[in-house]
């Protein structure tokens, strides 16, 4: 199994998320039942149960800390997929392919979001700002 995420700008965030949604996450179901935000740090300011509330929640705050994550049993080549919001306002999308069709899953999110800021982790979560994941990217 490979993790592979894209990096997308805070500019860019709504409409790379709508994408992603459209063309990657058809079948899939968010694994948690219920969403507070925010997670494990402080006073809870918002809370439900409603994936798309808190997905709306999340994305009207420009630099909120926030992680959800897919999961489709029937799909024999991407069973998991992510979404990791970062406080520098960026977010990572995430496929967690199975191996043979991670270069073929690579391209299409290097085609669908015309980027190559791309990155494979391998039982790790990526960095959680943008600045980080360009460097490492980078230093490859």
């Amino acid at each position: 199994m490979e993790d592979i995420y894209i990096a997308i700008e805070f500019s860019k965030r709504n409409e790379s998320i709508e994408a992603f949604t459209e063309k990657y996450l058809k079948g899939f179901k968010e694994t948690n039942g219920y969403y507070e935000y925010p997670r494990f740090r402080g006073e809870i300011e918002f809370e439900t149960d409603d994936y798309k509330l808190m997905l709306s929640y999340v994305l009207q705050r420009e630099k909120s800390k926030f992680r959800f994550y897919f999961e489709n049993a029937a799909n024999n080549e991407v069973p998991f997929a992510m979404m990791f919001f970062n406080g520098d306002g960026s977010v990572f999308l995430g496929l967690g392919v199975e191996s043979p069709f991670a270069s073929k899953y690579e391209q299409k999110l290097r085609d669908d979001f015309n980027s190559s800021l791309i990155m494979y982790c391998y039982n790790t979560p990526p960095p959680d700002n943008l600045t980080e994941f360009k460097s490492i990217i980078a230093a490859k």
